[in-house]
């Protein structure tokens, strides 16, 4: 009789989205909610059933099988793929002699599985079913293959769509192997802290967010043809026994079995799993015979098949676990897992000695010769299905794998505590230490190293910490301590470092701090003192992905969100997890997370290396950012042309005029918002001792931005400096030394009141007819203002403004004071003014001359910082809920100045107002803006698109006459592409 008094199945008191929950004994208060109604009305009820009435191909092999051999069909026996040759003879002979049904493996890799398979499928007579626990996807067993998050990440990411992707994914790499059956997903619930053996393996602690995963990953597979199996029923979430070694006992009620395991059974039932396993558990309020589930008539048929209305196939846990095994003997268990009503009997110790007792059954009547063939017909219906008649299966790209599981894991990312604020960090005013503990942490602080200037320590124990950093603590303003663990498993104290309470308790308490575990959250409780840190940070597994989406995180590039599946504590319970915003920096994302085609924008590559091979410059980066998220960032060829440096997209370019919008118009837009400057202006508001008495002194600091005020394009300052072609001595010195301070490349300075002759130069040049011609010169004037009105060297303001709070690192003027040459692409061999290859100065003669900072060249970057600053314009000044400069300055600057007979804004470049040609693509909007510069490159915004475009190359090595990336019109072309790759996604 079933053990429950009416078809309303009630629900154990607690909350599905509210603290956590632990049960101790019975449930007194019951919420009268019908499961099965909720889960009907959110999913399709789809049963598998194999049981079909006829089927040619099933029937034909039926009838040409003996009793032996149709029992045969019902064991699945182990292998490794990685065994000797020894080891696959003794399979092949329980395929040949035995005429088992299925092979399960287990350790190997994608070819020597690929070649067992292939071998015992040549030997059966029947096509085996072949299976696999591929949990998280079939890296779980196959050594060099990407694994799945874990299922407490996805649970803690939560999001459907993404569960059943990933889901679909491992379909597809089963089906790619031949594998037919994956014993997965674990429909536990982990309502015990303490279970050994399923935690970071369930998707969490409530059972309405289990069986919504549950339900999501099995429509995924099933949907690609491969069959799951549920496990491990009725529940093995709350034991603290591994049943790999004893029979754990769940000595839970009904009431409260029913309410919380039964629940994600149902749901994947529903969702159409084709088999459910069953594990070794002694559950008395389900069978007071003391039998393990696994070999319970009554838990089988009662529950699974009855209650829950299962008509697919049944399979056992391991038949050889010591479980059950030890208690009933290997035989023994098999032929009572067989008369429970199992079907599939897994990894039985002796397939012949159980075919010789379920026949003896057979032939004394207490197994019919009909329940021997019904069974059989379920199980061939299964291998007609997906073996001899298999349905299509979509297949996902390696960029798709990869963000999915990126943005699950960014997703799944909590952030448990934030007392003061500490996160996000919005900007870098503050200095900055990361502790990382552990194995595995390059790749945390390497991601971390693209976001700002930080400090890294690393050790691999507490004690190691302590020793060598805590001294040095006193020097930061933040200390984040980021622990990487080795392991997830309970059994293992969740992989924690050594002495790690020796740092925790360490860490001086009024120190801005955070810890960041990369690990199983519940090893919080093993961590003595962690309740001392204001910022917690858990991201449930240390793998590369994670750590650059927490690197990504602490630096806002995007809000999260992530919830606690599981309970840690009394503070940190179920469902725990503070929202953050966004700062508004870029985030380092992939087209696929906006819809856009990365194949479509992988045509860049190809212009790229044409470029390359053609010889219009030896290397490039090229960057794309989209509505905040970069989706492009790459590298290509060479420092030069003899190929020995590749580019990374670290290394620094001199990006020569673009200098002018990135240091010269950022630093007037800053004083601006000041009202330290107007645009409207005039010169001699400003430097009105040093135009005084020239035209200069009344040109409009507008129509000098928008390159309408008549001035030279360019003056050769440095010719002046020569005589018969050689540098005069009475000005440049090749070692430093009384005057001779004003660095123009390595081991060559020129005498400091030079800088004065070129601005008398500047001021003898009559300024021509105030119309559109491009100029260099305004900018040597731009450079004075803002020393004076800041009362800061050029370059010091940009870097207290600008440069270090946005954690621009890799923005620089004379980089060689703080990169290696190894990191800084070099430009023209100067064989008229320096004659040398000009490697780390600057390109341009005349910043060069005034100390490598000029107002229109000298900064040197990356792709990366780049973009920064230019997300900054985009978002109109304000990043990280600081506001560097008002948005209607930065509207001001960035619109066309003198409509329609001048294209430019105030600094920036814009598109040509009517017809073709002009710096950037045609299909850029009338809004957007940027620059180009003279040593090849380009970096451009459009606001109608949310779009940032950046370009860097060293065109003019070793020769600045090398204009081929004018003639094949690459960046253009290239900027064509990011937006009809954009159009064509919208």
């Amino acid at each position: 009789m079933r053990r429950y008094l009416s078809p309303i199945i009630l629900f154990a008191s607690l909350s599905f989205a509210g603290t956590a929950y632990f049960y101790s004994g019975d449930v007194s208060a019951v919420e009268k909610t019908s499961v099965v109604e909720e889960i009907k009305d959110e999913q399709e009820t789809k049963e598998v059933i194999f049981e079909v009435e006829t089927n040619a191909w099933v029937e034909e092999q039926l009838s040409k099988m003996t009793l032996e051999e149709k029992i045969g069909q019902f064991f699945m026996v182990a292998s490794s793929s990685n065994k000797s040759e020894e080891h696959f003879r003794n399979v092949d002979s329980l395929i040949v002699r035995d005429k088992v049904g299925g092979v399960i493996f287990f350790q190997g890799d994608r070819h020597n599985l690929s070649a067992a398979i292939e071998r015992y499928q040549s030997e059966a007579e029947i096509p085996l079913l072949i299976a696999m626990d591929a949990e998280w996807g079939v890296g779980m067993r196959l050594f060099g293959e990407e694994r799945f998050p874990y299922n407490y990440t996805i649970g803690a990411a939560n999001d459907i769509e993404l569960s059943e992707k990933i889901g679909a994914m491992i379909g597809q790499e089963c089906r790619e192997l031949g594998i037919h059956i994956n014993f997965a997903p674990v429909a536990d619930v982990n309502s015990n802290p303490n279970n050994p053996v399923i935690g970071f393996r369930s998707f969490g602690e409530s059972p309405k967010l289990v069986g919504k995963h549950v339900a999501a990953t099995v429509k995924g597979m099933e949907g690609q043809g491969v069959m799951t199996s549920i496990k491990h029923f009725p529940g093995h979430g709350d034991t603290d026994v591994d049943s790999h070694y004893d029979l754990p006992v769940v000595n839970n009620s009904y009431t409260q079995i029913n309410a919380i395991d039964f629940f994600p059974f149902r749901s994947g039932i529903n969702a159409g799993a084709s088999t459910v396993m069953i594990g070794h558990l002694n559950v008395p309020a389900l069978d007071d015979s003391g039998a393990p589930t696994s070999l319970s008539k009554r838990v089988i048929h009662n529950y699974l098949k009855g209650e829950l209305g299962f008509k697919g196939i049944v399979v056992s846990d391991a038949l050889r676990m010591k479980a059950v095994a030890d208690r009933y003997g290997a035989t023994e268990a098999v032929v009572m897992a067989f008369e429970a009503g199992i079907d599939i009997l897994l990894i039985p110790e002796s397939v012949a000695k159980a075919i010789d007792a379920i026949s003896s059954k057979v032939e004394s009547g207490e197994i019919s010769s009909d329940e021997i063939d019904r069974r059989c017909r379920k199980i061939l219906m299964a291998k007609y299905k997906h073996i001899i008649a298999p349905k299509q299966f979509k297949k996902y790209t390696k960029s798709e794998r990869e963000f999915v599981c990126r943005n699950l894991y960014e997703k799944a990312i909590t952030v448990a505590r934030n007392d003061q604020g500490l996160l996000p960090i919005d900007n870098f005013d503050k200095k900055i230490a990361v502790i990382s503990i552990g194995s595995h942490t390059d790749e945390f602080d390497d991601a971390l190293s693209l976001m700002g200037d930080i400090d890294f320590f690393h050790a691999y124990s507490g004690f190691e910490a302590k020793k060598k950093y805590l001294s040095k603590l006193a020097d930061y303003d933040v200390v984040l301590t980021s622990v990487h663990t080795s392991t997830v498993l309970t059994k293992n104290n969740f992989g924690i470092p050594k002495s790690l309470s020796e740092w925790i308790s360490a860490v001086p308490d009024q120190k801005k701090d955070g810890l960041i575990l990369f690990g199983n959250p519940l090893a919080l409780r093993k961590m003595a003192g962690q309740q001392s840190f204001e910022t917690v940070v858990l991201a449930y597994e240390n793998n590369v992905t994670v750590q650059e989406r927490v690197a990504q995180l602490i630096f806002g590039t995007y809000p999260t969100n992530g919830r606690l599946p599981i309970s840690v504590n009394e503070e940190l319970s179920r469902n725990s997890g503070l929202e953050l915003p966004s700062t508004g920096r870029l985030k380092v994302s992939s087209p696929e997370e906006l819809g856009i085609d990365p194949i479509l924008l992988s045509c860049i590559d190809s212009v790229a290396e044409n470029g390359i091979r053609k010889k219009a410059f030896p290397g490039c980066q090229i960057l794309v950012a989209k509505q905040g998220q970069i989706i492009y960032n790459k590298a290509f060829g060479y420092h030069t042309y003899n190929k020995e440096l590749p580019v990374k997209t670290s290394d620094l370019y001199d990006i020569a005029s673009i200098t002018k919008i990135a240091a010269s118009i950022a630093a007037l837009m800053k004083l601006q918002s000041e009202a330290k400057f107007d645009l409207k202006s005039r010169i001699e508001n400003y430097l009105a001792t040093e135009t005084a008495g020239t035209s200069y002194s009344n040109i409009y600091l507008k129509a000098m931005l928008a390159h309408q005020a008549g001035l030279h394009p360019w003056i050769p300052f440095y010719t002046s400096t020569l005589e018969a072609g050689q540098l005069r001595k009475d000005i440049y010195s090749t070692t430093k030394k009384d005057d001779f301070v004003i660095p123009v490349t390595e081991r060559l300075y020129m005498r400091k009141d030079y800088i004065d002759s070129m601005y008398a130069q500047i001021l003898r040049k009559p300024i021509k007819a105030r119309k559109y011609k491009y100029s260099d010169v305004g900018y040597y004037f731009v450079k004075k203002i803002v020393e004076k009105q800041s009362g800061k060297a050029f370059d010091n303001y940009l870097m207290d403004e600008f440069y270090k709070p946005l954690g621009l690192k890799r923005m620089r003027y004379n980089p060689t004071d703080f990169y290696d040459l190894s990191e800084i692409t070099p430009t023209e061999n100067d064989t008229i003014f320096r004659k040398q290859m000009i490697h780390g100065t600057v390109h341009d003669q005349g910043a060069a001359m005034m100390g490598g900072v000029g107002g229109h060249a000298g900064l040197f970057s990356n792709a990366h910082d780049l973009a920064q600053l230019m997300q900054l314009f985009l978002r109109k000044g304000e990043i990280g809920g600081c506001e560097y400069i008002l948005p209607e300055v930065v509207d001001q600057y960035t619109s066309y100045q003198y409509y329609p007979s001048n294209r430019r804004g105030a600094g920036f470049d814009k598109p040509v107002i009517n017809g073709n040609g002009g710096p950037c693509s045609n299909l850029a909007s009338k809004s957007s803006y940027g620059h180009s510069g003279f040593t090849g490159t380009l970096v451009w915004a459009d606001p109608e698109y949310d779009l940032i475009y950046v370009f860097l190359s060293n065109r003019v090595y070793p020769d600045a006459e090398n204009w081929k990336i004018i003639k094949m019109n690459i960046r253009t072309e290239i900027q064509d592409i990011i937006y009809k790759a954009i159009q064509k996604s919208n």
